[in-house]
């Protein structure tokens, strides 16, 4: 009885060309970075050289191979898995400011005049 020939897998290490131990090629990665230092899509296409529709293509491939449900959770998982690491991650103030409001939902989005 013969068997196939093993397949060579994904490399393991993130020292080459080759996807990082949770297959996420270096793309992904920056992408990563990027978007927890509070860039948009847009603003990561134009410092990636890419077009806003193969950002997207990115970040779905993201959440798939991470099991990630939107972009904070993507990144926050990327950051207790360890990659990326927290001193690449510079802190922002929030894009949006939340005031609580004695109400049923609790936060709500503060309107700016």
């Amino acid at each position: 009885m013969t068997t196939a020939p093993a397949r060579p897998g994904p490399t393991t290490t993130s020292d080459g060309p080759g996807p990082s131990p949770l297959h996420l090629f270096p793309q992904h990665l920056a992408l990563l970075r990027l978007a927890a230092n509070g860039h948009s899509s847009r603003e990561i296409a134009e410092l990636l050289f890419l077009s806003p529709h193969t950002v997207n293509d990115y970040w779905r491939e993201v959440y798939r191979r991470l099991g990630a449900k939107n972009r904070e959770n993507a990144v926050a998982m990327a950051l207790v898995r360890g990659l990326i690491r927290p001193d690449e991650v510079e802190l922002r103030a929030p894009r949006r400011s939340y005031e609580v409001k004695p109400s049923r939902e609790g936060l709500t989005p503060r309107r700016r005049a």
